[in-house]
């Protein structure tokens, strides 16, 4: 491939290659050692710019296992083809030791697709968390929350636990969750809450997280309600993306919500929850890429978002769509540090947060357009391609 040089004052440079510039941010070369930063020099529609190489990763999400002893209607399980398994010790003993490059590192989230409180360590990954002064945060769908394990999670001083609960009733939430006993789990977190009452300690503070659909959307103001009574400290209210052609349906991101959605009760929801968009908006804002994240899957793979850590299907307003997983790198093989300051990583993330990928959701070309049918380009050359990303649109939300 021809590589493209420029002049930047009486310096030679090759465009999208590392350079070395100094903590001020001016290219003089040479520079001592102790004061030079690599960045890589890219070419942009409004010129050329320099990106410094920096190692200001702030939160990390782990998947530590793919294996779950629930059957949700809601689940990507329905369309996907991976194993069952648990992260190896050996690969969490690496990410570990990344973690202390990371000077900026504030917060590890333990979740991802698979049930993390079945890893047979999971106690000892959050306390070795811990233990390098970072914040430790897990989300779980509360049927391994008996005394013992609350107990454990109190001691080692968890700092947030997000628990889903996608029904107030019974009858509903075991539909959804299937292998599920709203009966028990709802238990569970009412012992969590009186045991920190009489431990006297606020840690780990509840999160509850309600995936939206058409079966259980009348009900949200009352599990807001039950939310409230148990003293949760964040309500997330997502949308559902549907995995299964059954599910396609039961999407609600198609209603004005700008009015009073739920009647005297509208205002209780937006105040108490956290509230997703229901109606598809102009402005995109990745999530993952403005809080500096990245996503490690249960082999040790290294992607930016949850959207691009497994393959499978979904649908996007109806429409069928392959998605393709995108991975920067393995922690088995390089440390954190390094994959996250590779140059195609660094680039990547700029063009996410400037938005550079077009938007295929609402494009007047979109019946009829091949790239659609997947994630794998767009007509941007976007490879792989945001432009249908329900993440950005904040209509799917995640801790």
């Amino acid at each position: 491939m021809k590589k493209e040089l420029k002049t930047l004052g009486t310096e030679l440079f090759v465009v999208g290659e590392r350079v070395r510039i100094s903590k001020d941010g001016y290219m003089k070369l040479p520079i001592p050692m102790e004061e030079e930063q690599e960045a890589i020099f890219i070419s942009t529609e409004g010129g050329y710019r320099l990106i410094p190489l920096l190692p200001d990763a702030k939160r990390i999400y782990i998947e530590v296992t793919t294996e779950c002893n629930f059957a949700c209607i809601t689940c990507i399980r329905s369309s996907w083809h991976d194993r069952l398994l648990h992260m190896e010790w050996e690969t969490f003993e690496k990410i570990l030791e990344s973690l202390k490059e990371l000077p900026e590192l504030e917060s590890v989230h333990f979740g991802g697709f698979g049930e993390p409180m079945m890893h047979p360590r999971i106690f000892d990954m959050l306390r070795a968390v811990k233990k390098l002064g970072l914040k430790a945060e897990m989300i779980t769908n509360g049927s391994y929350l008996n005394k013992e394990n609350i107990q454990k999670l109190i001691d080692l001083e968890l700092d947030v636990l997000f628990t889903s609960l996608d029904s107030p009733e019974e009858e509903e939430y075991n539909e959804i969750r299937q292998g599920a006993n709203f009966q028990s789990v709802s238990q569970s977190i009412a012992n969590l809450q009186a045991m920190k009452q009489e431990r006297k300690t606020r840690k780990p503070e509840l999160g509850i997280e309600f995936v939206a659909m058409k079966k259980n959307y009348a009900r949200l103001p009352k599990l807001i309600q039950m939310a409230y009574d148990l003293k949760a400290s964040q309500i997330i209210i997502s949308n559902l993306l549907p995995y299964h052609e059954s599910m396609k349906d039961e999407i609600v991101y198609d209603i004005d919500d700008t009015g009073c959605m739920f009647g005297k009760d509208s205002l209780k929801t937006t105040v108490w929850a956290q509230m997703s968009n229901m109606k598809l908006r102009t402005e995109r804002s990745c999530k993952f890429a403005k809080d500096k994240s990245l996503c490690i899957n249960y082999q040790g793979n290294v992607s930016p978002c949850y959207a691009l850590m497994h393959s499978y299907e979904c649908y996007i307003y109806g429409r069928k769509k392959q998605m393709y997983p995108c991975y920067m790198g393995n922690v088995n093989e390089k440390k954190l540090q390094e994959i996250w300051m590779d140059p195609g990583y660094v680039n990547f993330r700029r063009a996410v947060n400037e938005n550079l990928f077009p938007s295929c959701t609402d494009c007047k070309s979109r019946d009829g357009c091949s790239y659609t049918d997947s994630n794998e380009m767009d007509c941007w050359g976007n490879s792989p391609s945001c432009g249908e990303c329900l993440w950005a649109r904040r209509i799917i939300a995640c801790p």
